[in-house]
Parts: C-alpha cells; structure tokens; sequence
C-alpha cells in the first residue's frame, strides 16, 4: 500500500539552492526533484500536495510527460516559477500564500491565486500542434487573470489537454502556452458554454497587461 504523506510541496527545478527557505511550510522543507517523471512517480504516493514547476523546464519536457504532469493539476495545488537567470533566484508567478492555503484547504475547497476580472474580451486559440495559430478558433473570454481564464466557445477542444491562445485587445499578440482544466457543454442554459484554462507559459508583459486591465 502507498504510504500516505500530507501537505508534502514537490519542487521541480535542477537548482534547489536558489530557493533557499522560500517552501518551508511548518519547519518542513519541500522536495526537490528533477525531472516529471520523478514527480509523478512521487505525486502517486501522496494524499496531499502541492507542485512548484519551473515554467523552462515544463516547457522543454516532452508532449507525453507534459500530459501526465496537468492531469495532476486539477488536484493539486501549482505554483508557477521562473528563474531570474542574472541574479539567480525564482520569480514567483502566482500568489505563494494561496499556494500555502490550497494545501490546507479540505473537501477540495480551494481559493484562486488570483482574483478573477469580469471581462468580455475576444480571443483566438489554436492546437498545441499549431503554435503559430495557422489556423485559429475564435472565441471570447468571460472572466481572466494572470493566472488564467474562462473561454466561452462551442467549438470545445476534443481530448487536447493544451492550447495557445492569443489575447489581441490586450496587445497581447505571443500566444499563451496553456492547458485545458476543465470543459462546459451545453446543458445549463444560465452558464456559456466554454473551458477553463491555465496560463502555463506566460510572459512577464503579458502579465502586467492582464493585470493592469480595467473592464
């Protein structure tokens, strides 16, 4: 039988010394390891966690491994990084004190690391095997933050775990590497029909944009 571990914060990074003490929860420092296989190897055996992904290295892994890596991203907690590559210590993309409290949270309760805006804004995305968005899919987003969004369109994405998705009215004209959380059909006529999806590769300008945003 797999042992059970609670609360126990999986780091995945080939640099563990720039985080310092930055994961210690309760005196309990967090699990560095260095590859998604070893992650997933690692997440199998637990109750509760919560992953800390270095957006570079999720990003140079492969198809398969990235798909196993998010299907574990609708239990567990995430939390985004990336390196400051001159200075040497981690940008924190999402907010670590919702990071902490998701781990607390019970009965899958959980709260947003960001707050969400009410925004009717148009959006485009394509494929993950169409990065240049050759061929688009319009849609239009409900409600964004640097964290995410909700995409109201029929046109729901068969069994693609990731998607680009551009955001031109906020001069955001780089797709946005994201992946598919969760998907709505018809069926509840008070709800739009749409995904949720999360930001995984984001740039930092394309965050201030999002953030910066007045509906």
């Amino acid at each position: 039988m797999a042992e059970t571990v609670q609360g126990i914060i999986f780091v995945l990074t080939d640099t563990p010394a720039i985080y310092g003490s930055e994961m210690d929860r309760g005196g309990v420092p967090p699990v560095f390891v260095r590859d998604i296989d070893t992650l997933i190897t690692r997440l199998a055996d637990v109750t509760v966690a919560g992953m800390v992904l270095e957006i570079s290295k999720v990003m140079k892994a492969e198809r398969k491994d990235r798909d196993r890596l998010f299907s574990y991203s609708g239990t567990f907690p995430v939390l985004r990084t990336k390196i400051n590559a001159r200075h040497g210590y981690p940008i924190f993309l999402d907010s670590k004190d919702s990071f902490f409290a998701n781990l607390e949270a019970v009965e899958g309760k959980r709260r947003r690391s960001h707050e969400r805006k009410k925004v009717t804004l148009s959006c485009s995305f394509s494929s993950e095997d169409d990065p240049s968005m050759a061929q688009p899919m319009e849609a239009t987003i409900r409600d964004i933050s640097s964290g995410g969004c909700f995409i109201s369109t029929d046109q729901l994405p068969d069994g693609q775990p990731f998607l680009h998705v551009c955001i031109p009215e906020l001069g955001c004209n780089r797709p946005i590497f994201s992946s598919v959380r969760w998907t709505r059909c018809e069926g509840d006529d008070k709800k739009h029909c749409g995904m949720g999806v999360f930001f995984i590769d984001i740039g930092d300008e394309q965050v201030k944009a999002i953030e910066e945003y007045q509906p």
